[in-house]
């Protein structure tokens, strides 16, 4: 048995993934077992997979999104932590010896994560050194709270046992699905934050389009949907913890969604929040929001 499942969940992705594989073959800590999850790929996703052989594990759906792919690979790893990468990111050389350094290091938490380097094009990634750890560790993902650091599952490795406990991801098609998860890993013992070295390069695409933003602002709803119906761990007691980490999204996200022209979500989403944010508080954006939002809009149309 491995100690790490690398989980890739792709999707028509046939020109980027030897890439991606190429930099998982290249770490130094190799005690780890590859799962690709084709989420019904029409391009030569299969062709480029048979060339690995026996070195890549593939597994098969129909295109039912990424959320569920990886399900899919945390019902077949094997290893003691499901490592999650994306098939269009790359991993640094020693990104799974970090993993294992900061989980030895702090008890085997639950879940570590990880700081990408953005990126457009790969060699704007060489200039990308590693550096001595330095880690962050809390009681439970929740105490982290108050931190400001980049969240996505792309950057964790999170325990098989606990990923299993709280069901995965959901199977709706969300943007920030990865969010949703981690909230229900909320209250699971131990969580580690990598500040450095840094541990992938996550790559930047195009401008937003229309479906992105609906989904955006999807996953949001949807967040505040499970928090009202106490779909989330942590009970009373956590709930600002809960409240604190959502509603930074809420915020980020309706500030998109009027930049690219939908003020209607914008302001849907901002009402959804508004209780939480009252409860919190967070009176700068409250009282802010909706004059920005107006005079924002209006220098649109004035374009």
């Amino acid at each position: 048995m491995a100690f790490f499942s690398v989980v890739i969940p792709t999707y028509n992705r046939a020109r980027l993934l030897p890439e991606t594989l190429a930099s998982v073959f290249a770490q130094e800590f190799t005690d780890f077992e590859v799962l690709v999850v084709d989420d019904g790929s029409t391009d030569d996703t299969q062709t480029v997979l048979a060339r690995y052989g026996e070195r890549v594990r593939v597994l098969s759906q129909r295109n039912q999104g990424q959320g569920v792919a990886r399900n899919l690979g945390i019902q077949h790893a094997t290893g003691e932590y499901v490592v999650f990468l994306d098939s269009d990111d790359l991993w640094f050389p020693w990104t799974l010896a970090t993993y294992r350094h900061a989980l030895d290091m702090y008890g085997r938490p639950a879940v570590v994560m990880g700081t990408p380097a953005n990126f457009h094009r790969p060699e704007e990634l060489t200039g990308v050194r590693r550096q001595p750890l330095r880690a962050h560790a809390f009681g439970d993902y929740f105490a982290s709270a108050e931190e400001s650091f980049a969240r996505t599952a792309c950057i964790i490795a999170a325990s098989t046992e606990a990923l299993r406990r709280v069901g995965g991801f959901t199977s709706e098609r969300i943007i920030s699905e990865d969010h949703d998860l981690l909230y229900r890993l909320g209250t699971e013992r131990g969580f580690v934050w990598v500040e450095a070295p840094l541990v992938a390069g996550y790559r930047q695409h195009g401008g937003s389009s229309s479906r992105e933003l609906e989904r955006g602002y999807q996953g949001l709803c949807y967040q505040l949907e499970q928090e009202r119906l106490g779909r989330y761990p942590g009970g009373e007691a956590r709930k600002r913890d809960r409240l604190t980490l959502i509603l930074h999204g809420v915020r980020h996200v309706t500030r998109w969604l009027v930049e690219h022209k939908r003020p209607d979500l914008a302001l849907d989403l901002y009402r959804r929040g508004l209780m939480g944010h009252l409860v919190v508080p967070r009176w700068r954006y409250v009282l802010g929001f909706p004059p920005w939002m107006v005079a924002a809009t209006l220098r649109q149309l004035a374009r």
